[in-house]
């Protein structure tokens, strides 16, 4: 697993991990983690100052969590 992990993380074939420092690859991944955090946690900032006029938010449930999710509410044409 922690093969594929840093595969799809930074790109690094099996043999470039193997050939590669334990506690190195375990610094970059958490480094990789708190960057998508970070820009993920920008994103739900934005959404909220990216409604315009007359647009609205709706709740719906999220099937995996079962909690309401907020989506922007998307008018008919």
């Amino acid at each position: 697993m922690f093969l594929v992990i840093a595969n799809e993380a930074f790109g690094y074939t099996h043999r470039q991990t193997l050939d590669s420092s334990f506690v190195v690859i375990v610094s970059m991944l958490r480094e990789h983690g708190y960057l998508i955090n970070e820009r993920n946690k920008m994103y739900e900032r934005s959404d909220e100052d990216d409604l315009g006029e007359g647009e609205e938010w709706k709740y719906i449930t999220d099937f995996k969590t079962g909690k309401p999710k907020k989506i922007k509410r998307v008018k008919n044409v």
